[in-house]
């Protein structure tokens, strides 16, 4: 009974995971490539919607000041004095909240490279959107997988550890952008920064895995 079970445990990992070289593809999702961590804790989650934009606006005038710009003019800093004394009178530790809020986001950015160790080196198969590198006939070579339409261009790119820069044995001809694909390859943990080039402009991706992608297909549930 037990060997029929295992047989059968066999049989189904085979019909749903691709074989390549006698080893078999693990199907990973996104949320995968994310190692696990403790929640953070919001410093904004206790404040009023008043309280947020006064905070805010105190943050974008210390950060005028500190890039030595001219929009923190006379009025603009009484203005920040206005706002703090607000702040103050409502009980809250300004410069303390401040703090809470730098270190919050600097944890942000830190969590944002973060990479799940056990991926690196293993054969893995994962869905998302093709955006090519360039934009040739006879098809694409490298390439970057991302986990939603639009990421890179027409909104802020995704954190690295959501990017994927992909290398292909075989050029792939995609017929629209961010087409929606499978690939199967070998994953690694490298970090790099590619060039890439769109209609009003370019930008630098940052990309925590790269794949060397062996298969591609169009995504079918």
């Amino acid at each position: 009974m037990i060997k029929l079970r295992l047989a059968a445990l066999i049989s189904a990992l085979l019909l749903t995971s691709p074989v390549l070289g006698g080893e078999i593809a693990r199907t990973i999702e996104w949320e995968d490539l994310v190692p696990k961590m403790e929640p953070l804790e919001d410093p904004f989650k206790t404040l009023t919607t008043d309280q947020r934009t006064d905070l805010q606006t105190l943050f974008w005038i210390r950060d005028t000041q500190q890039q030595k710009l001219n929009f923190a003019d006379d009025d603009t800093l009484k203005d920040a004095v206005k706002r703090r004394r607000r702040l103050t009178r409502q009980g809250l530790d300004v410069d303390r909240l401040m703090a809470a809020v730098d270190r919050f986001e600097q944890e942000i950015a830190k969590r944002n490279h973060a990479t799940n160790s056990s991926l690196d080196g293993k054969m893995v198969r994962i869905p998302g959107y093709a955006l090519p590198m360039e934009h040739i006939d006879t098809g694409v070579k490298e390439l970057l997988l991302v986990p939603y339409v639009g990421a890179c261009i027409h909104v802020p790119p995704p954190p690295a550890n959501q990017t994927i820069y992909v290398t292909l044995e075989d050029a792939y001809v995609a017929r629209n952008l961010y087409e929606p694909v499978w690939i199967t390859g070998r994953m690694h943990i490298k970090s790099t920064s590619k060039a890439l080039s769109f209609v009003d402009g370019s930008a630098d991706i940052l990309t925590a895995y790269s794949l060397e992608g062996i298969k591609v297909r169009l995504y079918r549930k």
